[in-house]
């Protein structure tokens, strides 16, 4: 399979790299003894024995075969990973993890790096020069390491004529796979440093590059030497032609959510927000699309009626869309309002831009489709969405739900309860808690946000710890009091007053069935 997946890289024009791992044969050795650090596919706490210098030996033999074999089935480069102190290169780096008292321990950098670099050799020496060598490495190191951007432009330096290109990463994973709390290309500027310190080895930069003129700028203006994208190419498997053509107002946006990190992908297949093709690509090419000239409605202007609006239109049918509000954009427009929902901003600003241009589709605002508008149509796709579940509370309809706060926020209270605790809660809370707010949030489960993927809700926390946000966990609200606060239950059956000028509830949503259902 191996085989055949550098051959399908090899046909479209490509070099194919791979990742590869260095590790020991027995288990419990790791750079240093002692207890093992938290870290990357470390276990806390474990008692690991120092390495001896002929397991080194044999580390870097193992790292010879594998390349070997790469390089028999055609792979071009292989890639060593060792940012936020990944695997023992990043183990050797950290000062968390390298107690040795040999020329690989943490007396200076060059002895840090020195085990790294015979390794590069090692590969070079079995695969040749022109088989390059990748290294991610992260451009600071969180506080304990020892390891900051000075360091990693003297580290860029010293592996010159080692590694061949230099990947630089963030500290932390969730830094490393920005997402919508950090700003746009959040780590360009450690690229940029080590670039300017004079080192010559190629520097490539990675973070939710995916905008066309960023990237321009970034080589153009000498930050970066190369740039690196993934959620880039899965969410628009097209950008690099439109980027021939220079049609960067074409490019589906990532909306940066970390689903596909987070997906199945492991087991089943890659899933993305936004282009529900990944993964399943040739099960769909086995579906014939419909060969148009069909008269079509699309009921609802959010961002699932604005797709299938599109998608209709591109194979040859008729579309009018009917929104029944001023304005396309569904539930997305309150990404208007939202500072770190950016991404979904420009998503929704996308999509209605491309129905704006799209030949074949005719747009009915501030028009709420009856049964009989839709009559004398061939096909009626109802994408209604859904609305906010109120919940069964005495003093709910003094409540505002979540989806309704947004736009409205200089009307609300300073002091802000919200009920209900999953992602929706959680960022609800962090948007108004930005604001100044004080929030409390009230939820009945053991934790906040368990629905919401691990990575988002890992850099979602990282902006909790920010702002003036508590978290109440395994608490039912009982009543409310409008305009004083509510009442919540624990679990041992003792009420508690929690006291708001604002009470908002994001208890789910329940589809709207019964337009639907009036529709057909």
């Amino acid at each position: 399979y191996l085989a055949q997946l550098a051959d399908a890289i090899h046909f479209y024009g490509a070099k194919a790299s791979m990742e590869i791992q260095a590790a020991t044969k027995e288990r419990g050795y790791y750079v240093s003894g002692g207890l093992m650090v938290p870290g990357p596919g470390m276990v806390p706490g474990q008692p690991t024995k120092e390495l001896t210098r002929e397991m080194l030996t044999e580390i870097k033999e193992n790292l010879q075969d594998q390349v070997k074999i790469l390089k028999r089935i055609g792979y071009d480069m292989c890639m060593l990973h060792m940012a936020y102190d990944m695997g023992l290169f990043g183990g050797f780096l950290s000062l968390k993890t390298n107690h040795r008292e040999d020329e690989y321990g943490p007396q200076s950098l060059e002895n840090r790096l020195r085990f790294l670099n015979e390794c590069c050799d090692a590969i070079h020496q079995a695969a040749g020069k022109d088989f390059l060598i990748e290294l991610r490495m992260s451009g600071e190191l969180p506080e304990g390491a020892g390891f900051t951007i000075d360091d990693a432009c003297q580290m860029a330096k010293l592996v010159e004529g080692h590694a061949d290109i230099l990947h630089v990463h963030a500290a932390t994973g969730w830094q490393a796979h920005c997402m919508s709390f950090e700003p746009d290309t959040p780590n360009l500027w450690m690229a940029q440093r080590i670039k300017e310190s004079g080192a010559k080895i190629p520097v490539l930069t990675i973070g939710g590059y995916q905008d066309l003129d960023e990237m321009e700028d970034a080589i153009a203006t000498g930050k970066a030497d190369l740039i690196s994208m993934a959620r880039g190419w899965l969410a628009d498997p097209n950008l690099g032609t439109k980027a021939y053509e220079g049609r960067g107002e074409d490019v589906v946006p990532c909306v940066k959510c970390m689903r596909c990190h987070d997906s199945d992908n492991y087991a089943q297949h890659m899933q993305c927000t936004v282009n529900p093709h990944v993964g399943m690509e040739e099960a769909i090419a086995r579906v014939p699309a419909s060969q148009g000239g069909k008269k079509v409605a699309v009921i609802g202007g959010g961002p699932a009626g604005m797709m299938a609006a599109l998608t209709a239109a591109d194979r040859g049918h008729t579309v009018t869309l009917f929104e029944k509000t001023g304005e396309l954009g569904g539930e997305l427009k309150f990404a208007t309002y939202v500072s770190f929902k950016w991404p979904l901003r420009e998503y929704k600003d996308y999509l209605i831009a491309q129905v704006g241009k799209k030949q074949g589709v005719t747009v009915k605002l501030n028009t709420e489709a009856t049964p009989d508008d839709v009559k004398g149509y061939d096909v009626v796709i109802a994408a209604v969405g859904a609305s906010p579940v109120v919940p069964p509370i005495p003093g709910i309809q003094a409540a505002l739900p979540a989806c309704d706060s947004y736009g409205k926020e200089d009307t609300l209270g300073n002091e802000v309860v919200v009920i209900g605790g999953g992602q929706v809660g959680c960022e609800t809370s962090l948007h108004l808690a930005k604001l100044g707010k004080k929030v409390t949030i009230i939820e009945m489960q053991s934790e906040i946000a368990p629905e919401a993927n691990w990575m988002h809700k890992e850099g979602m926390m990282q902006a909790f710890a920010k702002a003036p946000i508590t978290a109440r966990t395994g608490l039912r609200v009982s009543r409310l009091e409008p305009g004083k606060g509510v009442y919540a239950v624990n679990g041992e059956g003792a009420e508690e007053f929690i006291p708001a000028d604002t009470i908002v509830y994001a208890m789910g949503m329940r589809p709207n069935t019964q337009t639907v259902e009036a529709l057909r």
